[in-house]
Order: structure tokens, then sequence, then C-alpha cells
């Protein structure tokens, strides 16, 4: 229960920092890597296991990249990398789910689809394109799926991603207001 509640405050804070366009949201970020971790290994989720070990490489990437000059302003994917960005989230989550389902992962198409738009939104949130907060929505509402139907329940994890998924819908307005500002992050 440690895990999920401190998983949960760290994701919390990161979610309002990066909702506000801050780089120090990437810090938090990382922590709450770091406690996903040590849950994913404890419940078996090797796909979330997988996809927390980069993230939490990639949230030292963000950090960096976020104080860039030429990736501080939001921007908007191109319809190449939309469809781009649609294929590979199928296509991994079909692979990563093959790969699942020879474990004792207990949701391996669910975590693989997670771990893949996860993946994908990390990816575009780093290099500060809107459509990260489309992807993070349709991500969170199944991540919220996966802890609620696990066979121990993780309810806090649950709960964090009904709030993120809101957050999405926050951080994409948010977001769309800076971008239109033309305004760096802080």
């Amino acid at each position: 229960m440690f895990l999920e509640m401190g998983a949960t405050v760290l994701g919390l804070i990161q979610g309002v920092l990066v909702m506000l366009n801050k780089r120090s949201n990437w810090i938090f970020y990382i922590l709450q890597m770091a406690f996903l971790i040590v849950f994913s290994v404890i419940n078996h989720l090797y796909g979330d296991v997988v996809n927390n070990s980069i993230y939490f490489v990639m949230g030292i990437v963000g950090f960096i990249l976020w104080n860039k000059s030429e990736t501080s302003k939001i921007t908007s994917a191109s319809m190449k990398e939309k469809l781009i960005y649609i294929l590979i989230m199928a296509l991994g989550t079909l692979g990563v789910s093959a790969i699942l389902k020879n474990t004792d992962d207990p949701l391996p198409l669910l975590d693989a689809f997670t771990t893949v738009s996860s993946l994908v939104a990390t990816y575009y949130m780093m290099k500060k394109k809107i459509d990260t907060w489309i992807i993070w929505f349709v991500n969170d509402i199944f991540y919220a799926i996966e802890y609620f139907i696990l066979p121990d329940q993780a309810l806090y994890l649950f709960a964090l991603n009904v709030v993120w998924t809101f957050m999405a819908v926050g951080s994409y307005i948010n977001w769309k207001r800076i971008m239109k500002k033309g305004e760096a992050n802080d």
C-alpha cells in the first residue's frame, strides 16, 4: 500500500506541474517511476516493469529536453505523426500482448495497450506535443480499468488514474491556451 500511496502522491504533484507546463514536473515523474517499478514487480505486471523503467529514463531525458529552447514551445503533431503513433500503438499492443500472454500477467492485452500507449504519450509529452493529452486521456481510462480489475485491486492507483483522466482534459485546455499565446515553459 505504501508504494501505491507514494506513487499516487508523486503522480498528483507531477500531474499538476506538467499541466502548468513546469519543468520541475519531471523530478516528481522520475520519483514516481521508481515507486511504480517496485509496485509492478511485486504484482507481476511485467509490461509495466519494462514500461516504468523506460519512463524512468524518459523522465531524465524530458527534464533535459524541457530546458532546450527548441523544445520549449508547445506544438501539435503533424498528420503523418498522428498516423504513425496510432499505428505504433495498434501494432505495439498486439506484439507486447503476444509476449505477455506467455507470462503470469493477469491482464496481458490491457497491460500491453497501457504499456505501449503510455510510451507514445510520454514521448509526445517530452516533445511538448499537445496530442499527448488525447493519448493520455484514453490511456488513463484504460489504466483505471486495469488497476480496478486486478485480482488484488490497486485502488490508490485506480483513483489516481481517474483523477489523471480529468487532468488530461485540463492539461489539454491549458496547453492549448499556452500554445496560442506562444509561451515557453518555466
